[in-house]
């Protein structure tokens, strides 16, 4: 509990220095801000003289003078109850020595005119300025011309109509051209230009919501945080640019004050949604929203219905709306701020910027109602809408919001690529190291298996013929040189097949040295020679004991049939890889050429047979200058898995031949 109890400090610590920091930077901007859209020491007077006008522009009641006071708006109004809308401001002045030059400023005016100068027109009536937004137009400034001024008792006419229950002027200021030329460019950047490039991000801010495919968590969210910045986009337009036509009064009224009580409850809407309180709040939130349009539409009824003399029970709504925000924005403030300091999920940025929108959606909203200056100084009015510009930093919280959101994504995308990547390395790396198992145990079944068959040809073969040679000898049918031809012959088939079972693994060309090595002796002794040419590859792996001991009763019945038939001095074996892929081995002699018993008897069709049953093929060509063998094996004959368990046998007779 102790633990719970200070980080429950800890949070309302934090949150406590989160809202001082919005508070200040807030009242820090507004503060340089309004210094910078008036001129230096913009003195105020008590009141203003006006006198009403006649529909033609002519003063009427007799030419009677009126005050309008000063208002903290800071402007000069008076209400005009069943009077003229149409007024002219009389505003005396004397030079200031120290200047050289004068211009007259003038903030943004209600209805502004005509302006005239000791009976000279210097701003002619422009209709276009009553079509401006609800700000109703920027500061404007004139350098007064020199011929036309007097040291003393000049007076400048302001001719305004107003559409309102009001007759306003604006405040104004007797200043240097330099220091009204900044003050009026300060104010166009406040009330114009930073309108355009806020509507073009809340613009932007939301398309970008638009197209994002948002997890199914966010979306609701999503949905409230668009429904804020497009009333906040509208709201902007509304108070900043000119409509296409000329908007009466009280409807005016009632767009403003349902776009500032809707922007006021979408943002509650959002932060009980970001907040993820109870549905019961959004139900208090939807049906405040619905009360406060419902004031909006019915207060200007009440005032077209009543007339001009209903000002004062319409001054009610802006009031109360103040009141409203305040609480919405005490609730918003504190639960933004705690969600910045609790909520690990990065939004950070966008939170604030909605804290900061919130406080200056606030301060326009006391402002309507309740004339606030800026907090410490009293003799700063409040004069523009904070709400606009402070829209540029919503749009861009948003956006950064949306880009760190995209840029975390992207990152955990990358890490976790990463992961997998190493994952599936580990996976490729377990598997190629199980394929290599397998691969090495099929391997040694292969060989088994083969083993396995050679052990039954050599019962079948080499046993069989001992038996037949053995019954024969009991007989007393044969001779000497016969058994020593059969005993010879199933010793060189078991050479063979032990040299099948050594050699087959070490690659074929392994085999042929083995075989030339076993050979050598047999030819030597015949009284022959032997020439050896080996060209194929060591590294090879070899077919197998089955494949190999084929290959090598080919070769042994060839070298065989030349020493025994050929009557030649020289037997040659030469073994090649050639461009197609094929390897052939070649058995040639020089002798006199086969028999014709031999060329089509039953031994060659054996060996024949044996070449098909490892997919080769045997050709033999024999002629009066010796006999050539070619045995051509295509290029998987040097896998020990070319060929299959289901390949045939060809077994030897029981005399040792094929």
């Amino acid at each position: 509990m102790v633990t719970d109890t200070s980080n429950g400090w800890q949070v309302r610590v934090k949150v406590g220095l989160i809202l001082f920091a919005v508070l200040s930077l807030f009242w820090g901007a507004v503060l340089i801000s309004e210094r910078a859209v008036r001129p230096d020491n913009m003195p105020s007077r008590p009141w203003v003289e006006y006198q009403l006008l006649d529909a033609q522009g002519k003063i009427e009641n007799g030419g009677e003078v009126q005050r309008a006071p000063y208002r903290n708006s800071p402007i000069y109004s008076s209400p005009i109850g069943r009077g003229s809308p149409r007024a002219v401001f009389r505003i005396p002045f004397s030079l200031d020595p120290t200047m050289p030059a004068h211009a007259f400023f003038l903030a943004g005016t209600p209805g502004l005119q005509e302006i005239h100068l000791n009976g000279t027109v210097i701003q002619p009536n422009v209709p276009l300025d009553t079509l401006r937004g609800a700000s109703d137009g920027g500061s404007i400034y004139y350098v007064l011309p020199k011929h036309l001024l007097k040291p003393t008792g000049n007076e400048i006419l302001v001719y305004v109509e107003t559409q309102s229950s009001v007759l306003p002027l604006a405040a104004f200021s007797i200043s240097s051209p330099e220091n009204a030329a900044k003050a009026v460019q300060w104010s166009n950047l406040f009330g114009s230009s930073l309108a355009i490039v806020t509507a073009s991000f809340l613009f932007f801010a939301l398309l970008l919501c638009a197209l994002v495919n948002w997890p199914a968590q966010d979306r609701k969210r999503i949905r409230a945080l668009m429904a804020m910045i497009a009333i906040w986009m509208v709201r902007s337009y509304f108070i900043t640019f000119q409509t296409p036509f000329e908007v009466p009064f009280l409807i005016t009224y009632f767009i403003y004050f349902a776009l500032e009580a809707s922007a006021l409850m979408s943002i509650a809407r959002y932060v009980v949604i970001d907040s993820q309180l109870p549905s019961l709040w959004s139900r208090i939130v939807n049906a405040a929203w619905s009360v406060l349009l419902m004031l909006c539409a019915l207060t200007p009824l009440y005032g077209f219905i009543v007339g001009p003399t209903a000002q004062t029970v319409m001054s009610y709504l802006p009031k109360s709306m103040a009141i409203v925000s305040l609480g919405v924005v005490a609730f918003g403030l504190i639960n933004l701020g705690r969600n910045v300091v609790v909520r690990p999920d990065g939004r950070w940025i966008e939170r604030i910027a909605v804290m900061f929108c919130l406080v200056a959606l606030f301060v326009d909203m006391a402002d309507s109602g309740y004339r606030l200056s800026v907090p410490l100084f009293p003799d700063l009015p409040l004069t523009f809408y904070k709400a606009v510009p402070f829209g540029l930093l919503l749009a861009l919280g948003i956006v950064a919001s949306i880009a760190r959101e995209a840029s975390e994504a992207r990152r955990t995308v990358v890490q976790s690529n990463e992961i997998l990547a190493a994952r599936l390395t580990e996976q490729d790396a377990e598997l190629a190291r199980s394929y290599d198992a397998q691969k090495q145990m099929l391997q040694r079944q292969v060989m088994l298996e083969e083993r396995q068959r050679i052990v039954r040809d050599m019962h079948d073969g080499i046993g069989g013929q001992l038996l037949g040679l053995m019954m024969q000898v009991r007989q007393g049918g044969v001779e000497k040189k016969q058994v020593e031809q059969g005993l010879q012959s199933s010793i060189d088939d078991l050479r063979l097949i032990v040299d099948s079972m050594d050699s087959a693994e070490d690659g074929l060309a392994e085999t042929l040295r083995s075989f030339e090595h076993r050979v050598r002796a047999q030819i030597e002794a015949a009284g022959m020679a032997l020439q050896v040419e080996h060209g194929l590859d060591d590294g090879k792996p070899g077919p197998g004991p089955r494949p190999t001991l084929q290959i090598l009763r080919i070769l042994q019945e060839a070298v065989t049939n030349a020493m025994r038939h050929s009557g030649g001095s020289e037997i040659a074996l030469r073994s090649r890889q050639d461009a197609d892929g094929m390897i052939r081995i070649e058995i040639t002699d020089n002798g006199k050429g086969m028999p014709a018993e031999i060329t089509g008897g039953r031994g060659l069709m054996s060996m024949r047979g044996r070449a098909e049953a490892v997919g080769g093929m045997l050709t033999v060509e024999s002629g009066a200058s010796g006999t050539s063998l070619w045995l051509a094996l295509p290029a998987h004959a040097g896998s020990s898995l070319a060929v299959g368990d289901g390949a045939p046998s060809i077994h030897a007779d029981q005399t040792g031949r094929p």
